[in-house]
């Protein structure tokens, strides 16, 4: 490529309504692997303006307006020679981050949640004087006050007080204590649905343990609303089943938490009743757990629940993304509702926004209630899909929780990347409503909901017709959602 000065770039500075800004892990030297501003060198007859606008959409999938320059630096580094720099801050107009040319990797990162180190000048010439500058505090205020094209506002997740970006910088922080913790047992490292610990490598005994933790989330807020109780654990000890059994493993035996205020028997006797319902049904031993009654931490008639179970799956059949390959087919399950997921959005929706009562029943929901429709319990799916994992037929499998289609998926990837034709399953009503009422964004419903995919099996198509067999003898619906590409290990839309 021809450059009308080598020794000229732009970089940009995106920002998005919640003030996020974008940032890309580097795949050229100098910096390979660093976090920086997307930039590169000016083209033949191009602005600098659109230059910061090319690179970003080249190396992100991100379409954004160069609005005003923020600065110009002379960058020492180069890997040609000096090169003078012009930042441009940029709005963001569509698409969510994806890697592209020149990029590892394309990721919104609040202010608080920025990685330390970041190539070339960026972190402590621009970046740092972000949070008090005017043009960006005036660009982020106008960009969250702008009405969409039906003129209404958008609904969030960061509206209902959940920002995902922060949970992922908490765990980020924590990395490296946590793998100090590791011991020769341990087995792969952190992000994977269940832990892996090989007894063989620890020196006490065979086989690899499989384990999870979770929680039911405000989901607890609609059985307090409903007064319905036992369901929750239930949906707790199949959500905990799903996420070690996407790793191939055997479930054993669960324990649960039980946190109150003030000691209710009657709720707290439900709340284990439904775990113990979700083990008995899944042939799984409720082998222990704690209740504990903290009155000043939790108010009176608030309390949380969450689980704890471990697994056992032979090495050799461990599902860990190794098997994905370009060419696999996606094949999507449906869920039964939200799940365990999504519950802080729809409340915002549902009784903030609209008024509504667990009791209301809008036509938009086929005939249930709202209670009815974001009770429905948590699926799982081990009796369905046990029988092909004994015979081989599963090249890996994605359980879509929290982070929807978007984050589950990458779990299992590897370097491929998994292409959705979201047209290709219908869309519950429950969701259908949701999004609509809450006008809620399309790149963010598949990354907070799971709208209506519950489980993804990855399949090689000469297991295709088996599968298929297997699940309809079990008289389970599945779409055939898409295929595995050639990639960098992301989620991308045909449709």
């Amino acid at each position: 490529m021809l450059y009308e000065n080598p020794a000229c770039a732009a970089a940009a500075v995106v920002v998005d309504p919640l003030g996020r800004v974008l940032l890309i892990r580097r795949a050229l030297e100098p910096y390979r692997g660093a976090w920086a501003l997307p930039a590169g060198y000016q083209e033949i007859d191009e602005e600098p303006s659109a230059t910061a606008e090319r690179e970003v959409r080249e190396e992100t999938g991100v379409r954004v307006e160069a609005r005003e320059v923020f600065d110009v630096m002379l960058v020492r580094e180069s890997a040609r020679k000096p090169t003078t720099l012009a930042v441009y801050l940029c709005r963001w107009i569509s698409g969510e981050p994806r890697a592209g040319d020149d990029a590892l990797e394309a990721r919104w990162f609040s202010l608080e949640t920025l990685p330390r180190e970041i190539a070339f000048d960026n972190a402590e010439r621009i970046l740092s004087r972000l949070r008090g500058d005017a043009r960006y505090l005036r660009m982020t205020r106008d960009m969250s006050n702008q009405p969409t094209t039906s003129g209404r506002r958008t609904i969030s997740y960061k509206d209902s007080g959940v920002d995902i970006e922060k949970k992922y910088g908490a765990v980020e922080r924590a990395t490296a204590a946590i793998r100090a913790s590791f011991t020769p047992g341990v087995v792969g490292d952190i992000g994977s649905f269940g832990g892996l610990f090989d007894l063989s490598r620890a020196g006490v005994g065979q086989g690899m343990l499989v384990a999870s933790a979770d929680g039911v989330g405000t989901k607890l807020e609609i059985a307090k609303r409903a007064r319905v109780y036992h369901t929750v654990g239930r949906d707790l000890v199949n959500h905990c089943i799903n996420d070690i059994l996407v790793q191939g493993a055997r479930p054993l035996f669960f324990l649960d938490y039980v946190a109150v205020g003030t000691m209710e028997p009657a709720i707290v006797s439900e709340l284990i009743r439904g775990c113990a319902e979700g083990c008995t049904q899944s042939g799984l031993a409720l082998l222990g757990g704690e209740t504990a009654e903290m009155p000043g931490l939790y108010a009176p008639g608030d309390f949380d629940l969450a689980g704890f179970i471990v697994g056992i799956v032979d090495p050799e059949k461990l599902l860990d993304g190794s098997r994905v390959r370009a060419g696999q087919l996606l094949i999507g399950l449906p869920s039964a509702g939200l799940h365990t997921n999504g519950y802080s959005l729809a409340r915002k929706i549902l009784f903030d926004h609209l008024g509504l009562t667990t009791d209301s029943r809008p036509a938009e929901l086929d005939g249930a209630s709202v209670g009815e429709a974001l009770l429905a319990e948590h699926r799982s799916y081990y009796k369905l899909l046990w029988p092909l994992l004994e015979r081989n037929a599963i090249a890996a499998m994605a359980h879509i929780t929290g982070g929807g289609l978007v984050d589950n998926l990458p779990r299992v990837l590897g370097a491929s990347d998994a292409w959705i034709d979201r047209t290709s399953w219908p869309l519950p009503p429950v969701f259908r409503y949701l999004c609509e009422a809450g006008n809620v964004d399309q790149d963010e419903r598949y990354q907070v909901l799971n709208m209506g995919v519950g489980m993804v099996l990855i399949i090689d198509p000469a297991h295709r017709v088996a599968v298929e067999a297997h699940l309809r003898s079990m008289n389970e619906r599945f779409y055939v959602i898409g295929e595995v590409r050639e990639g960098s290990g992301v989620v991308r839309w045909s449709r």
